[in-house]
């Protein structure tokens, strides 16, 4: 591997990478792929599904690398594709339906920094006591709807629904119709 290569960003990283480089992607791969994985494991609770899911994203960056544009930071673009990865596994598993958290992730990333503490806080506290908690457990401590449902003595029926009620209520706060 080219010494180079090793002090180049990511996004030099993956300009080398379109052109051809094998070395690019595999500096690319060690520096991400810890933090890919960590994101993905707290997702998922079988090791190897995460595992699994590791190897699909890198190989969905492999396939859509054509579509990056070296102009805009690589990480968020990596987790762009982890988390299309992450939603896709979970329709196949007809798992937890992602669409509320990806809503909110939305809600965040459109807000400014300098707006979203205080907008999304003044809109977590409009919510009941039991969504608020749901909300901030599921999001922030992005813990699983059964690790919810054990903290608040509940079903994850139950947390499922009381979160799915909280980000509505977020959305018509917010003023999103989406």
């Amino acid at each position: 591997m080219s010494e180079h290569l090793k002090t180049q960003s990511d996004e030099k990283l993956m300009e080398s990478y379109q052109m051809g480089s094998e070395a690019a992607f595999d500096i690319l791969f060690q520096r991400h792929s810890g933090r890919v994985f960590g994101f993905l494991a707290r997702r998922v609770t079988l090791k190897n599904a995460a595992e699994d899911l590791l190897q699909e994203v890198f190989f969905k960056l492999h396939r859509s690398k054509h579509l990056y544009n070296s102009t805009l930071p690589f990480s968020p673009w990596l987790f762009s594709v982890t988390r299309s990865v992450l939603l896709d596994f979970a329709k196949k598993k007809n798992l937890e339906d992602p669409s509320d958290i990806q809503y909110f992730d939305k809600i965040a990333s459109e807000i400014s920094p300098e707006e979203n503490d205080g907008r999304l806080n003044k809109a977590l506290e409009v919510l009941p006591l039991a969504q608020r908690q749901v909300v901030s457990q599921r999001v922030y401590d992005e813990q699983t709807f059964e690790e919810i449902a054990t903290r608040l003595s509940t079903s994850p029926d139950n947390a499922r629904q009381l979160f799915s009620r909280g980000v509505k209520k977020l959305r018509e706060a917010l003023g999103r119709k989406e």
